[in-house]
């Protein structure tokens, strides 16, 4: 069975190689082109048939962000063929630096993290005395401040002390994944307490991911364009998660990780780091895309290049390195069957607990509208900006972002970013857009391409970054609904 598929794809892959290869190309974004509009259009009929109060605003809202999405695929894929295939073949520019070079920028971006952290819990802390003048220092006042009790970090932590339980509302912790508190766990052996491993656990996480940011865009950038790929990561409004016990950070870095080594050819540890952010988060799955892309790319260039034999290793090779991926999702589908009996346990309790589905993304845009234009109206202000303005602004934002960098940010890693858009933004109950956008590396990338020609762009992003992460933090330690 595997020789009658290997020698179906190496026909198919034949045909097409035999075919003028800019000629195929355009063909193939035309086809590729053609079946996206169609499944928009099957959605959308779907949505339209299913949906039984309408409003005006949600309306125009949804379809706002539908055209805008449909606008920004048909403008990545000819990118993305492009990139992939062989007569459009680029190396990565791959700039590599002299070891002192490359230390010292590491010590500059370590200093900055450890900066930036200090800073936060200062600034927090300002705005928790601000809040309504209540006394105590800092350190007292630490984990409310945080709100530690009342986000998801209490969840970690208790999986990481008491593991995944079967009675009370413990038992729906199974819905969290269990990397990250294994982290927390192997770190309270050396803090001796389980929030301040988390704390540290978060941190550390997050310095590694800083690092690996660097190395990644340095790949096709110089050091001031891969700084600057830092510094957007960070200072994304909501980017105050990687800070807390949460799995921001980890999966941040997992996913950075799979990119870099995924890019330097080095298949199967990228992939494991892929399956590890798998064993983080849901949307860790989804690396498979751009791993895909780059196995596409390197078998394009691998079939004109490669005797039959050493095609058919590459091409077998690339098909295990991919199941890999899949690892850390199965041993989480276990861990829900060996606990409950039931291997999606998980969604069940996502569905009748938190009123959890998958569903289309545009109608996400519809409903948050309408709850942010009644709790406006109700003076409900505490939802309206904790939680329905800011993701809106977060969705039509990142979307602005995706369409104007189509053509201009690496092809796989727009791939991903409109896969992972499509995910996070598709449950029926989302409260936390701006959270899951923090972790989406190929956002600050973006930023980077759209400000690098102009320095006043790159003045003018960074300034509403901040502003935007200022008050965000301000209504979180404020005690709003920001999760």
């Amino acid at each position: 069975m595997r020789k009658r598929l290997i020698i179906v794809i190496l026909i198919l892959i034949n045909a097409a190689m035999d075919a003028e290869p800019e000629a195929m190309v355009k063909k193939v974004d035309k086809a590729v082109s053609a079946l996206f509009i169609l499944v928009m259009i099957v959605a959308v009929w779907i949505w339209a048939v299913s949906v039984h109060a309408w409003s005006l605003m949600g309306t125009l809202a949804s379809l706002v962000c539908l055209g805008l999405f449909i606008w920004t695929g048909l403008r990545a894929i000819p990118a993305l063929t492009g990139y992939i295939s062989s007569w459009n073949m680029q190396e990565p520019v791959r700039i590599n630096s002299l070891p002192e070079e490359r230390q010292r920028t590491w010590w500059k971006i370590v200093l900055w993290v450890v900066a930036s952290r200090v800073l936060l819990i200062l600034i927090a802390y300002v705005f928790w005395m601000l809040k309504d003048g209540v006394s105590g220092s800092l350190f007292s006042r630490f984990i409310d401040t945080w709100h530690i009790r009342g986000i998801d970090a209490m969840s970690y932590l208790g999986i990481a002390e008491h593991g995944y339980v079967t009675e009370g509302d413990s038992r729906f912790h199974i819905v969290f994944l269990p990397l990250f508190p294994v982290i927390i766990k192997l770190a309270q052996f050396f803090t001796g307490n389980y929030m301040v491993a988390g704390f540290v656990a978060a941190n550390l996480c997050t310095l590694a991911a800083a690092l690996f940011a660097y190395e990644l865009a340095r790949l096709d950038m110089g050091r001031s364009n891969a700084l600057r790929v830092v510094k957007y990561i960070f200072i994304f409004p909501s980017a105050f998660f990687f800070f807390i016990p949460m799995t921001e950070a980890l999966f941040l870095l997992l996913s950075l990780m799979a990119l870099y080594y995924v890019r330097q050819k080095r298949w199967l540890l990228g992939c494991l780091c892929a399956a590890l952010a798998g064993f983080t988060r849901s949307p860790g799955i989804l690396l498979a895309v751009p791993v895909v892309v780059e196995f596409a790319r390197d078998l394009a260039a691998g079939y004109r290049q490669l005797e039959r034999k050493a095609f058919i290793n590459r091409l077998i090779q690339a098909g295990v390195s991919l199941a890999t991926v899949s690892f850390g999702l199965l041993a989480y589908l276990y861990i829900n069957y060996n606990v409950t009996g039931n291997a999606f346990q998980f969604s069940i309790y996502q569905r009748e607990h938190w009123s959890q589905q998958f569903y289309f993304f545009f109608d996400t845009v519809r409903y948050q509208m309408e709850y942010a234009v009644n709790t406006f109206k109700d003076a409900d202000f505490r939802s309206f900006l904790g939680l329905w303005l800011p993701n809106l602004i977060s969705i039509f934002l990142v979307l602005l972002m995706m369409f104007k960098s189509a053509k201009r940010l690496h092809p796989a890693y727009m791939a991903y970013l409109i896969v992972y858009f499509v995910y996070v933004v598709g449950p029926t109950w989302l409260l936390s857009a701006p959270r899951y956008f923090a972790v989406a590396f190929p956002l600050a990338f973006a930023a980077v391409v759209l400000t690098q020609d102009k320095k006043w762009k790159d003045i003018a992003l960074t300034s509403l970054f901040i502003a935007g992460s200022l008050l965000y933090l301000a209504v979180f330690v404020a005690g709003y609904p920001v999760y």
